[in-house]
């Protein structure tokens, strides 16, 4: 919890539960970006857009809950990005809404 920069007048509890919402809400964020995703051939124009789409939205979440961007926060805002576009795929795999481009 040291490497997280405190904010002043923020408990430790406080910063952990923003970083979990903020976690959260990447992973949700990321989730419908994934899905659509998976309807594209890998490495094609639109693949590349919807994984570079939620950037924006992501920066303004982690500004909204006042979390500066560390090595100790980066791992877990990777992982739920990453986490939510895996598992937005897996659920087109699952669930296309159209057949896959070829």
């Amino acid at each position: 919890m040291d490497k997280i920069e405190l904010l002043e007048g923020v408990t430790s509890n406080e910063l952990w539960w923003r970083v979990t919402v903020t976690c959260i809400a990447t992973f949700l964020v990321n989730l419908p970006f994934g899905y659509m995703r998976g309807s594209f051939r890998k490495l094609s124009f639109w693949w590349f857009v919807f994984i570079h789409a939620p950037v924006p939205l992501i920066i303004l979440i982690r500004k909204f809950h006042d979390l500066k961007l560390t090595w100790t926060l980066a791992p877990f805002l990777l992982g739920s990005f990453f986490l939510g576009q895996y598992v937005g795929r897996k659920i087109y795999a699952k669930y296309p809404f159209r057949k896959k481009k070829e």
